[in-house]
């Protein structure tokens, strides 16, 4: 097998590996809060959330996105200077949040109710520390530090967790929460810093800025940066809009909803982040047919373990979430099925191409094409239907900007709608999904078995029904060969 393949199999697995695991931080917030605060406590503690992510991924302005784009090409001289312009341009762009802070026309709609607007200062503040911490991800990604890829995402979240659940029992009140989230914050970026300055000492040259390069860095994002600053609004937009429109503790159930399926996303991250580095390397070499044969590579990957969790999640949607946030948060299950299927079209990979090829210009269209249906769209949804309403824009604003996007990779990969997708393994995907999942949704119809240990062995079976399928047709993240040996190892350390 091709070295290289065998190198960034391996950086994929660690970097999926360090991001499952942190979930396990991840998980316990949620788990431990909806337990101790009330529904309205809780909706506040996710309003809260739903401002500072917004804030700090707008006006991250997607600049951490050139790292993966440059840090692999330039020579290495210039790759000190290529990191103070995106630290620079970073702290920049988290400063100037304030405009929606401090400005009463933009603070209003945003801070859209006077316990946040008590928390505007607190808000800005972490904005900027934010904002700066984006810059890490790509960093140890295209440096191959998998030691810091296992680590890093776990020690984030665990810290803040930690933080949240010590603050709480110490002094169990939401301002506890909101003082463990700025401390755990601050813990973080001064890890980051100190990976930063070792980075530093080892690069050659005493340059710190290129004019030059500046340049080349902001033109190459601008369209990224106002892509990922229309993304983050519209897609958000439900969640900014429901800060008005739906009660503390209805937006409480509809944060619920978003918890999707743990590990899901991070393994979809950590293939697409791999792939896309391969895939420029291809456009620079003109090879647009072996960048689009990565492309589909990629998405019979993720839809082989992506599509099955789905559907199994969606069967056992409410003993999960009564399970993981109590039975007053039932209300959340029709919602949380809604948003499992956008997980679909994510899985698609939409925009990887774009991105990849350095077409970034039309990721910026996708999204203002988009934007001007789904954010009126999810206003008046909102407005007149509720959560259910707000679920339904969600949907849209993440759906409808793909649909753009791929129409602009068929053409870029010279391929029609029919050739652009692997359809044949996809369909083979869900029907393989389809068949097994049919016993178990006649023993639900039947039977009122809504208890997690049952959930956790029909899922176990499942799962392991369609991915035995999938690998003898090929089809399964991890090939035949690779598993065997995956295998054999094990039984070798256990027998040692």
């Amino acid at each position: 097998m091709n070295k290289k393949l065998v190198s960034d199999n391996k950086q994929t697995f660690w970097l999926a590996f360090g991001k499952i695991i942190s979930l396990v931080a991840t998980l316990i917030v949620p788990l431990f809060l909806t337990r101790f605060l009330d529904k309205d406590e809780y909706g506040f503690y996710n309003q809260f959330n739903t401002v500072l992510f917004f804030l700090s991924s707008f006006f991250s302005f997607g600049m951490y996105s050139n790292i993966f784009y440059y840090y692999p090409s330039l020579h290495v001289s210039k790759l000190k200077s290529l990191l103070v312009h995106t630290i620079l341009f970073l702290a920049s762009f988290g400063v100037l949040s304030g405009i929606f802070v401090f400005i009463p026309v933009f603070s209003s709609f945003l801070l859209a109710n006077e316990a946040l607007q008590n928390y505007k200062i607190t808000i800005y503040f972490l904005t900027i520390i934010l904002t700066l911490t984006t810059i890490i991800h790509p960093l140890y990604v295209v440096r191959k530090d998998i030691r810091l890829s296992v680590w890093f995402p776990t020690f984030q979240v665990a810290i803040k967790a930690i933080a949240i659940v010590a603050f709480f029992i110490y002094i169990p009140t939401i301002e506890s929460v909101i003082n463990a989230i700025v401390i755990s914050s601050l813990l973080v970026l001064l890890v980051i810093a100190v990976y930063i300055y070792k980075i530093f000492k080892k690069l050659p040259s005493d340059t710190l800025i290129d004019n030059s390069l500046m340049k080349q860095q902001f033109n190459y994002n601008l369209p990224i940066g106002l892509s990922v600053a229309l993304k983050t609004f519209s897609q958000r937009f439900d969640k900014l809009i429901g800060i008005t429109y739906l009660s503390a503790s209805s937006y409480a159930s509809y944060s619920v909803a978003f918890f999707g399926i743990p590990g899901i996303q991070q393994i979809y991250d950590s293939i697409s982040q791999v792939t896309i580095i391969n895939m420029v390397k291809c456009f620079v070499n003109e090879e647009v047919e072996k960048a689009h044969l990565l492309y589909k590579s990629m998405v019979i990957k993720t839809m082989s373990f992506s599509v099955p969790l789905i559907l199994i999640v969606c069967l056992n949607a409410k003993a999960i979430i009564t399970f993981l946030f109590t039975a007053k948060y039932a209300d959340a299950t029709v919602l949380f099925q809604m948003y499992l299927i956008s997980f679909i079209f994510v899985m698609l990979g939409a925009g990887l191409i774009l991105r990849a090829s350095g077409h970034t210009k039309f990721i910026i269209r996708a999204f203002l094409f988009a934007s001007i249906i789904t954010i009126p769209a999810t206003y008046f949804l909102i407005k007149y239907y509720g959560s259910i309403g707000a679920m339904s824009g969600a949907l849209l604003s993440i759906i409808l900007p793909k649909i753009y996007q791929v129409k602009k990779e068929i053409e870029i990969t010279n391929s029609t709608l029919k050739s652009f997708l692997p359809w044949k393994s996809i369909g083979m995907i869900f029907l393989i999904s389809g068949i097994c999942l049919i016993p178990f949704v006649f023993v639900n119809i039947f039977y009122d078995l809504n208890n997690i240990i049952y959930v956790i062995l029909t899922s176990f079976f499942y799962l392991c029904a369609v991915s035995l399928i999938e690998i003898k047709l090929k089809l399964f993240i991890i090939g035949e060969n690779k598993l065997n040996g995956i295998i054999e190892a094990l039984k070798n350390r256990i027998k040692l």
